[in-house]
């Protein structure tokens, strides 16, 4: 019940800008559990084309990323890292904003295996940047949004 009072209070705006994080990031959810990785990515990429009547959209990068992390909660399975980042990736390249997903890997000796996707708009880390220093980024050409700038590929070290 709280949480629909904190909703109700919401402005309009901030209400439908959250109701699109939920359907969208539930759809990449199931998605990603039911199809591979190419095909989910290949249709994002057309779905997340510049649209004309949202480039007039004032929402700002940071409130796009606060309508995805607050979906997060709702969707089972939504704190998951590529889920919410190709989720605010999404949303924002249909808004013009330029966006990039980085990809990263744990390399510490005797720790298991783990990988990890934020995304990144003007060089400033919008969502999934807790402890990057743990990471070692990779590069790929084909994750800068049409919006952003050219990457040449490769592997950089988190700083």
């Amino acid at each position: 019940m709280v949480r629909f009072v904190r909703f109700l209070r919401l402005s309009a705006e901030q209400r439908w800008l959250l109701c699109k994080a939920v359907t969208l990031l539930a759809a990449i959810r199931l998605s990603l559990w039911l199809l591979p990785y190419p095909p989910v990515r290949t249709l994002l990429d057309r779905l997340g084309r510049s649209s004309p009547r949202l480039a007039k959209d004032p929402s700002p990068a940071e409130r796009l990323a606060w309508a995805t992390t607050v979906a997060g909660r709702f969707v089972p399975g939504g704190s998951h890292c590529l889920s919410q980042a190709l989720t605010l990736r999404t949303l924002m390249t249909r808004r013009g904003h330029p966006t990039q997903i980085c990809y990263g890997v744990r390399e510490l000796d005797g720790a298991p295996f783990m990988a990890h996707a934020w995304v990144e708009h003007d060089g400033v880390v919008l969502i999934g940047g807790g402890n990057l220093d743990r990471f070692r980024q990779l590069l790929a050409p084909s994750d800068v949004a049409p919006a952003g700038g050219i990457v040449t590929g490769g592997r950089r070290d988190v700083e």
